[in-house]
């Protein structure tokens, strides 16, 4: 009698990325975004090449709950600054915390998305909005507004983001295999408000996001909208050119092993 080993071999038309079909079907999500400006210099300091500073210091911060089908609901966050690659404009993100183990390693291993656990919580209540990211025992983003009133609904739109797709060579020396990916996000917007509120970052020896300092709020909204996203490798990188930005993507672990803050007071 034959036993099934579970761990063996897949037969091709099971040899499938799952993480592929998944954002190919729309994803569906609520979403309470902040742009902001920042200093110039800050945007030029965290940008590793070939990407550049794009014409503003723009910064994207976005809060969100997830449902992809076949998937339980679960939070997602980026925080990121707009940057170009030639003439492409996009976004870089420099944090994105996930609530589910599946979502970041699908993400990171896939996509090359920065990814990491983390708490999210995003509550509409009628007209108040409050939204939450917290990491390690870490305070990282709050969220505070009431709607104000409905925004125009924007044409369908194709956003990107860009990544740095690479691991960690196993002797110590270096990364492996370093490429620039465009992630493309396909929108369609069902609903979109403008909030009136507040956005406050918190302090972090792994996360700072604290340093991303915040000079002019430009926009607050809240909105549902589906999403199909695709990606595509744009070019190979040196691994000289992302060495110094390690750290982004992974936890030091000399910081890790950092005291957390204790919990406030009421």
């Amino acid at each position: 009698m034959s036993t099934a080993v579970r761990y063996g071999p897949r037969p091709p038309q099971a040899q499938v990325d799952h993480e592929i079909d998944v954002t190919k079907a729309p994803i569906a999500t609520e979403a309470v975004t902040v742009t902001y400006l920042t200093d110039p210099e800050i945007v030029a300091a965290v940008l590793p090449k070939p990407l550049e500073p794009a014409d503003e210091p723009l910064v994207r911060v976005q809060l969100q709950r997830v449902r992809i089908e076949g998937r339980p609901p679960f939070g997602s966050a980026v925080f990121a600054v707009t940057a170009r690659h030639g003439e492409r404009r996009g976004d870089y993100p420099l944090f994105m915390p996930q609530s589910t183990e599946q979502s970041v390693t699908g993400g990171r291993e896939t996509f090359g998305e920065p990814k990491k656990l983390g708490r999210i919580e995003v509550q509409r209540d009628g007209d108040r909005i409050s939204a939450t990211v917290e990491r390690l025992g870490y305070q990282l983003i709050t969220l505070k507004g009431r709607v104000t009133g409905p925004a125009e609904l924007p044409d369908d739109q194709v956003n990107t983001e860009f990544y740095f797709k690479f691991l960690r060579s196993p002797d110590g020396n270096g990364i492996t295999d370093p490429h620039l990916v465009y992630g493309e996000y396909h929108r369609h917007y069902e609903v979109l408000d403008n909030i009136d509120g507040t956005l406050g970052l918190g302090e972090s020896p792994l996360d700072p996001v604290a340093d991303i300092v915040i000079r002019e709020i430009r926009s607050i909204t809240w909105c549902r909208r589906r999403t199909i996203q695709v990606a595509r490798i744009a070019e190979r990188v040196p691994q000289e050119w992302l060495l110094p930005y390690v750290h982004q993507r992974y936890d030091d672990p000399i910081l890790s092993a950092s005291p957390a803050p204790e919990p406030a007071r009421v």
